[in-house]
């Protein structure tokens, strides 16, 4: 008989489960695709390097599971309370009919054991869907292959859920049957005729205090927009505090603010229920500000979390892309070996590290079909600079408004001096891959910079410093001062910044480089070619990489080949983006279901009001349309507050982002808003639907 007045509670009842229901099948979903990344990843054809890429993901993602269990847990915890609280009157009857408050529980056990054991079988067919798309995405982003139709079941990530949301459920029946069982019958039976209880504030000082808010929030931005993330000092430690302070102060007075604020126009606040609507806002502001602040922030990180993630890993694909112009970049540093070698023919053939490589790598021609060495010169025979002049210099003495983050940079990071290169390398380098070359006169000199993050910076610096000098020489920069070319495939944003390219006649004879790079081009495509190139390396000079530098071994390489950047790239791009997406949408989902929970709280407490409004006759369209702004604006004010802070911080990130990748935000920002939107917004139809649901069957939506 228990089983089915329970069973039947859920049926008819249903619309009021709808969030709880959404939820933990939403949860057993995302739960169920992120756990299977493994088996997914099994039916892939990937390199070694992208499987050991796989598996640290599952390692990070298995810690963060541990954190987004505990808010699952909490969410489902809170929307039991939500539907505990909804039915008090219902068990009170249940009592007065004779029932004893462990029958009562034992119902309360079933609904909570029958809407959980739906939600967990739609949540793991929806989670097996989901991982089907996300093995083809990861497929997609690592540029591996599928043989064939694969349906990848993963029976690990499906009893990890399983396991994990029978805890949930245990700890939500004990809290429930707890719950229950405090009750007593006066407080059942009258528990619609209790309103919760409202501290009225001044609604002068809530005006004060609103005006304080706002102008914490606004110094806020003002010294994290003027300081960054990367000064020294304080500044980014008082931002975080004065927008922390801000925030909780501007929910905490925009009540009684927003009521004076409308009542200033008469028209507007005696129009329609706007009179209804304004107090009821301002009653449910009043007590549940610290929540709303407490989401704000929530948002807050996952719009900053998502847009960054998304960023970061679409950035360094898209640098890395562009900037892998050559297949294999050897890099060494051999600062002090030119005291090491004597005069003469032996010290121009221990440069020659091209014909070092034909003799130390038999089937050289096979496999690479062009090569070009650079260096890079920084200090004469007497371990003197060969520029005097300073980067750090140069920027003191140009005016450059730049972001906060770029004038750090400027400010004092780059004590080191210019390098010097000769434009026949820089030339034979432009050759190798088609490019057009450069022409110097014998006072003329180029900057080399291929991080484009810095390109106005140099261009600022170049114009208003428009001669240096060098080896003893004054040498102008020519009329388009800025060499873009990849010194290398070393990074995503760029390997050389601050490299003058000079005639070959300013670098006296005979000078050992601080820095020597061979650019090498395969002798076929890419992918096939690149586990030959680099065994070969490895053959040649592993016994010896990363050790000191001797003539014997010399050069000691740092070999990087594009292809491996690139799958490295594809890696972190998976990992990064999966983070960001599980983490943002659990903080989300966490975000709207308390959000939800609290307005659907509000409307079953508040329908013998709307009753009242119905009696008094206001139109079943009045009433909706007051309940729309009501459950509206308290989703959106949140939400706002979060989009302005992340806009803020997001512009400061967006310079950090630029100069690591190059990469703008202002794309990932777009996505992300469209992410949120679509599940916030999903919320807030379902709880405004639900919500009109409840006041239409309490007859508070007559028409």
């Amino acid at each position: 008989m228990y089983a089915k007045i329970a069973l039947g509670n859920v049926r008819k009842s249903f619309r009021d489960f709808s969030v709880f229901f959404l939820t933990l099948a939403f949860g057993v979903c995302v739960f169920y695709a992120f756990g299977s990344i493994t088996d997914q990843a099994a039916v892939l054809q990937m390199a070694d390097d992208q499987r050991r890429m796989v598996e640290a993901l599952v390692d990070i993602l298995g810690g963060v599971s541990v954190f987004i269990v505990v808010i699952l847990g909490f969410l489902v915890v809170y929307a039991n309370r939500f539907l505990i609280r909804r039915r008090k009157r219902e068990f009170g009857i249940y009592l007065t009919l004779g029932m004893d408050v462990r029958h009562v529980s034992l119902i309360v056990v079933i609904e909570t054991l029958a809407v959980g054991v739906v939600a967990l079988v739609a949540g793991l067919v929806l989670g097996l869907g989901l991982s089907q798309v996300m093995m083809y995405l990861t497929a997609h982003m690592f540029e591996a292959t599928i043989s064939g139709f694969v349906f990848a079941f993963s029976p690990s990530a499906c009893a990890n859920t399983v396991a994990c949301f029978a805890g949930i459920f245990l700890v939500t029946l004990v809290f429930n049957v707890t719950t229950v069982s405090r009750y007593h019958l006066i407080d059942l039976i009258n528990a619609d005729k209790v309103s919760e209880k409202v501290k009225l504030r001044s609604l002068p000082l809530s005006v004060v205090l609103f005006v304080a808010s706002v102008i914490l929030i606004g110094v806020a931005y003002a010294t994290l927009l003027e300081h960054g993330m990367m000064e020294e000092g304080p500044y980014f430690a008082a931002a975080t505090g004065l927008v922390t302070v801000g925030t909780l102060l501007f929910f905490f007075s925009i009540s009684g603010f927003l009521l004076r604020l409308v009542q200033t126009s008469r028209k507007v606040y005696l129009s329609g229920l706007n009179m209804f609507v304004m107090r009821q806002l301002n009653s449910r502001i009043n007590t549940a500000w610290l929540s709303i602040s407490l989401v704000c922030a929530m948002l807050f990180v996952a719009i900053c979390g998502v847009c960054t993630g998304f960023s970061v890993a679409t950035g360094m694909n898209e640098a890395l892309v562009a900037g892998t112009r050559y297949d294999m970049s050897l890099v060494s540093y051999p600062t002090g070996l030119a005291q090491r070698y004597q005069d003469g023919p032996a010290a121009a053939d221990g440069y020659d590290a091209i014909a070092r490589l034909r003799a130390d790598i038999p089937d050289y021609d096979e496999i690479f079909r062009a090569a070009v060495q650079v260096n890079q010169y920084d200090r004469d025979e007497n371990n003197e600079p060969l520029v005097k002049t300073t980067v750090e210099e140069l920027f003191a003495n140009t005016d450059f408004s730049g972001s906060a983050t770029m004038q750090t940079l400027m400010d004092g990071n780059t004590a080191q001096n210019l390098t010097l290169v000769p434009v026949s390398e820089y030339n034979a380098l432009c050759q190798m891959v088609g490019e057009k070359g450069v022409e110097l006169a014998d006072d003329e000199c180029l900057l080399w910079n291929d991080m484009s993050s810095l390109d106005e910076l140099w261009e600022a610096v170049t114009e208003q410093n428009p001669e240096v000098e060098a080896c003893g020489r004054t040498l102008h920069f020519a009329e388009d001062p800025i060499a873009r070319m990849p010194f290398s495939d070393m990074t995503a944003g760029g390997s050389v910044s601050g490299a003058l390219i000079v005639p070959d006649d300013v670098i006296p004879e005979g000078l050992g480089p601080a820095t020597t790079v061979v650019n090498l081009m395969y002798n076929g495509d890419r992918a096939e070619v690149d586990p030959r190139a680099t065994t070969a390396i490895d053959a040649a000079y592993g016994d010896v990489m990363g050790q000191g530098e001797t003539i014997d071994a010399w050069p000691v390489w740092n070999p990087v080949s594009a292809q491996g950047l690139l799958e490295q790239a594809s890696g972190t791009t998976v990992v990064v983006t999966y983070l960001a997406i599980y983490i943002g949408v659990i903080l989300l989902v966490s975000c709207a279901t308390v959000l939800a929970l609290q307005q659907l709280s509000e409307a079953a407490d508040n329908v013998s009001r709307y009753r009242v409004l119905a009696e008094l006759g206001a139109e079943r369209s009045l009433i909706d349309r007051a309940l729309l702004v009501q459950v509206g604006v308290y989703f959106l004010f949140p939400l706002v507050v979060a989009v302005a802070h992340a806009a803020v911080a997001l512009s400061v990130v967006n310079d950090i982002v630029a100069l690591l990748t190059g990469y703008q935000i202002g794309t990932a920002l777009v996505g992300t808003v469209c992410f949120v939107v679509v599940l916030y917004g999903g919320y807030f139809l379902v709880t405004y639907l639900t919500s009109r649901s409840m006041v239409a069957r309490s007859g508070g939506g007559r028409s």
